[in-house]
């Protein structure tokens, strides 16, 4: 059983890598590929834990556009680690609470699915193309997204608890935990360890490039947002080298 209980938690990692890399990050905030709809809306789906695509996008586009200036939603240089961690999502400085939050795992996806949708919406001006999609706008909408993240909780509970029972629960816990955490390092760890290039704090940070599907090479990212290959000469990027695979296959049609 532990073999397969590896596995698994490995599978979600990699679905949850894609949905918020190659799904939220480069195809619907950076458009840094073209993909068929069926292809986006499915990693979207997968990558549902971010927060409403609009929502992410709009918060995430404001991000480059002002990084680690006073206007940047969550600069850990301005507000702070743990601000920039994940407190910006809650509206939380304190260290402690911020940790309960970064440690919550299935907690945090239950609190979400009601928190996400309704709150840090300033920046939705900056999604117009993300909201004039049907799709992604009734996603984005709260009692629907509230639904669907309630749904994905409840089926990854009862999946794993079926198959692996009480340790298969905790495992799942904790790559919730990995999962989720890895995301908002790129925000905080990002901007503060690592090469730094160009006018703002963002950072090549080689553990991250690795673990986050090449995220991490955050400086070079900054200085070309909508450029799909994040991970120059001897930075392997995951992300980049599935969009390639893909491309291959006939299902991305261009990669920029």
């Amino acid at each position: 059983m532990e073999f397969k209980l590896a596995i698994f938690c490995f599978l979600l990692y990699i679905l949850g890598g894609m949905g918020a890399s190659m799904g939220y990050h480069r195809l619907l905030c950076h458009q840094s590929a073209q993909v068929p709809k069926w292809f986006l809306y499915l990693l979207t789906l997968i990558g549902l834990p971010l927060g409403t695509p609009v929502q992410w996008v709009g918060n995430h586009r404001a991000h480059h556009n002002a990084a680690d200036t006073i206007d940047d939603p969550h600069s850990p240089i301005i507000s702070g680690f743990w601000y920039a961690h994940c407190g910006w999502y809650i509206g939380q400085t304190n260290p402690f609470i911020c940790l309960l939050y970064a440690l919550g795992g299935p907690f945090r996806m239950f609190f979400d699915s009601f928190w996400r949708p309704r709150t840090n919406q300033q920046y939705v001006h900056l999604a117009k193309d993300i909201d004039a999609d049907p799709f992604l706008h009734a996603i984005s909408r709260p009692i629907i997204y509230t639904s669907l993240l309630l749904i994905y909780l409840g089926s990854l509970l009862f999946i794993t608890y079926y198959w692996f029972q009480i340790p298969g629960l905790i495992a799942l816990w904790i790559c919730l935990v990995i999962i989720y955490n890895l995301g908002d390092s790129v925000d905080s760890f990002g901007h503060l360890f690592g090469e730094k290039k160009g006018k703002s704090g963002a950072r090549n940070n080689r553990i991250l490039g690795l673990l986050s599907f090449g995220d991490g090479w955050h400086a070079n990212h900054h200085l070309n947002p909508k450029k799909a290959k994040h991970g120059q000469a001897k930075q392997f990027d995951l992300t980049y080298q599935f969009l390639r695979i893909l491309k291959g296959l006939g299902i991305v049609k261009k990669i920029y």
